[in-house]
């Protein structure tokens, strides 16, 4: 179709399409090369973010409590890192947390000792106790008032073994010692039928001397403190006084002062006299009477914490 001024006016639709088909791929290359060159930028945005996140975690220590990005931008949990051997932390748990404890079980429990409480205190894992107490030695006297617990030897010797004692200011020598199984022979006055009737088994004897003056202490052995006490309450007489084979006898017989008294198993008796012999009371002698009969008593009573 002519256009009035010599020129064909019909469109060359071959051309306009070929065209139209140029400018459609040449906007697919600009669109494609915008999403490539936006997905780099991404990508680098992405990667600098972690590397300074990477940088803080090492530079603080506090890289496990930090959010990183993903490469849509939404935050991500935080991931722990194994720790290399030179740095001394402790070994992170199976979930990314570190272990409370340097060595952890299979269930993540800690086992260091001592444990930490929820409140950041510690707790004791153990009772510390102080060296047991010695056992409390037996009452002497409980064990001097039977035969069964008072084993110690026995003898004149063994309850008096000094060979001198002083007393009231006086020096006394020990002159002789002896004893007997036949209680009532070394006794005057009833007190061996006393002592039998309780089963005396032996009275033993020793004398001491100062200047004139003598003082012998006896001492009945029986089985029980409940024979000693039923004895102690019957008593009547005395224990003889003992002397050297040859010399004067002094004491034989009653009217001599004497104490008597019991403790534990035994009885235990004094006689004060002269070694003029007889009865007569001689005030030396009669005044060291109790001395010796606490003298007695405490030898008794030592036999006990043997």
């Amino acid at each position: 179709m002519s256009d009035g001024w010599g020129t064909d006016s019909t469109p060359d639709w071959t051309a306009l399409a070929e065209q139209h088909e140029r400018e459609q791929s040449r906007r697919k290359r600009l669109r494609r090369a915008g999403a490539v060159a936006a997905a780099v930028l991404a990508v680098g945005g992405v990667t600098a973010t972690a590397v300074a996140l990477g940088g803080h975690a090492k530079g603080d220590g506090g890289g496990a409590d930090r959010l990183a990005l993903d490469a849509t931008g939404a935050p991500t949990a935080p991931t722990a890192t194994a720790p290399s051997p030179e740095d001394g932390s402790a070994t992170p748990s199976a979930t990314g947390s570190p272990s409370a404890s340097a060595s952890a079980s299979a269930s993540g429990s800690a086992s260091a000792t001592p444990s930490a409480t929820k409140a950041g205190k510690p707790s004791a894992s153990a009772t510390t106790t102080g060296p047991a107490a010695p056992p409390t030695p037996p009452d002497p006297l409980t064990v001097i008032s039977s035969a069964a617990t008072d084993t110690a030897p026995l003898s004149p010797v063994a309850l008096f073994p000094a060979a001198t004692l002083s007393v009231d200011g006086k020096t006394w020598t020990r002159l002789v010692d002896g004893s007997t199984s036949t209680c009532w022979q070394a006794t005057t006055g009833g007190l061996g039928d006393v002592l039998a009737a309780q089963g005396c088994r032996s009275l033993l004897r020793v004398s001491y001397v100062s200047g004139t003056s003598v003082v012998t202490v006896g001492v009945a052995v029986m089985d029980t403190r409940a024979q000693a006490d039923a004895a102690q309450a019957a008593h009547k007489g005395q224990v003889q006084g003992l002397v050297k084979a040859g010399s004067t006898a002094y004491c034989t017989s009653a009217g001599c002062t004497n104490t008597h008294a019991a403790i534990g198993r035994y009885g235990y008796y004094t006689v004060s006299g002269t070694t003029r012999g007889g009865t007569a009371a001689d005030p030396v002698a009669t005044a060291a009477g109790p001395d010796f009969a606490a003298y007695v008593q405490g030898q008794l009573l030592a036999r006990g914490k043997r």
